[in-house]
């Protein structure tokens, strides 16, 4: 076989192959839309305490998995158990106060119906005073009327001067009972009066002490409030993890001080990734929530993960960045836009427990494959 033949032999094979290719990227490209601007994604969450003082100790170790709710960190808490303390010792002055009043209420009490039974007591003596003096006026009356017939009979001489003198005596007496009745009776009226002033001023008395009472209510209840916040605030002095993950990026160290809100460490969840893929704008015609994906990760070569289609982003990167793009201002020049798209990943892959939130992947989805 001479050269030429060789060569065009060679041409052939060349030719059938590159068609070949070709059309199977073709194929490929008709069905599988790819970009690797795509990252594994996850749940990091800030450590951060909501007291502030001196770190007296750390209770883990750099890249150590932790649970939900271990203490990863003690702050001296010193200053806040003697606040515990101080507003123990104002709630129980505020309890002994409102002991004092509720006493005082008691009393005034007590003064009270002391005073209203001696109102009835002297009511009582009214009644009995006026039934004195309606009797004493009858004796009167009769003492009277037998004075005057017995005046006329001894004008007549027709009594002795002694019968007269008698009857005269017995209306004297009754005249003096009556008066004496007459002063018991204002005498039981003004006790009246005097107890009903007693009574009013122990019933004001009684009002100021409920008064005291209600203010006394209002300061424990005030003292109270702030011994919960103080033993909230001591409670803040563990500052534990948010959730389960792997702690990293520890930015404090034992003795520094650190204030409310200071970022100390973050916990990388390890239970729940996903693959935020962005696509052009011009590669989401036929894409679809549910349909399937192939990934391929960076750091393990040949291995992949399984994965479905799972949102679309609400607007393009651009809109979500520090200095959106403004097209009505300076000269215009057309762009094509990326989606973030959410990618749900398949958490029984064996690859699934090596992955970490940041490493780069190339995805392919599959727009043929059934929605789930």
């Amino acid at each position: 076989m001479n050269t030429k033949t060789l060569i065009r032999v060679g041409g052939v094979i060349v030719l059938v192959a590159a068609l070949f290719f070709g059309y199977t990227e073709f194929r490929y490209l008709q069905r599988y839309e790819t970009t690797d601007d795509a990252q594994i994604d996850g749940d990091v969450d800030p450590v951060t305490p909501k007291v502030g003082g001196y770190v007296k100790a750390i209770r883990f170790k750099d890249n150590q998995f932790v649970k939900e709710g271990d203490t990863l960190f003690v702050i001296d808490d010193a200053d806040y158990r003697i606040r515990v303390a101080q507003a123990e010792a104002a709630l129980q002055s505020a309890q002994a106060s409102a002991g004092v009043s509720r006493f005082q209420v008691n009393v005034a009490a007590a003064t009270i119906q002391s005073s209203q039974a001696g109102v009835q007591t002297a009511r009582d003596q009214v009644i009995t005073a006026q039934a004195n003096v309606t009797a004493a006026q009858a004796r009167a009356r009769k003492a009277s009327q037998d004075f005057e017939r017995y005046s006329r009979l001894l004008a007549e001489k027709t009594v002795p001067q002694q019968q007269f003198d008698a009857v005269q005596a017995e209306r004297d007496a009754a005249q003096a009972q009556l008066q004496a009745a007459q002063a018991q009776l204002r005498t039981a009226q003004s006790q009246v009066s005097a107890a009903g002033t007693q009574t009013g001023i122990t019933n004001s008395q009684r009002q100021a002490t409920q008064g005291q009472i209600s203010v006394a209510q209002a300061a424990i209840k005030q003292r109270q409030t702030d011994l919960d916040l103080a033993n909230l605030q001591l409670s803040y002095t563990i500052v534990r993890a948010p959730a389960s993950g792997i702690v990293s990026r520890r930015a404090v160290q034992v003795g520094q001080l650190i204030q409310p809100g200071q970022a100390l460490c973050s916990v990388v969840g390890n239970t729940h990734l996903w693959v935020t893929a962005n696509f052009k704008e011009t590669q989401l015609k036929e894409m679809q929530p549910g349909q399937a994906v192939n990934i391929e990760v960076d750091a393990f070569g040949d291995e992949k993960i399984l994965g479905h289609v799972g949102s679309f982003a609400g607007a393009t990167g651009a809109k979500f960045s520090l200095l959106p793009p403004d097209n009505a201002t300076g000269n215009y020049v057309k762009v094509v836009q990326r989606i973030p798209v959410r990618i749900e990943l398949e958490k029984n892959s064996p690859l699934y427990a090596k992955l970490r939130p940041g490493m780069s992947v190339t995805v392919a989805v599959d727009l043929q494959s059934t929605e789930k």
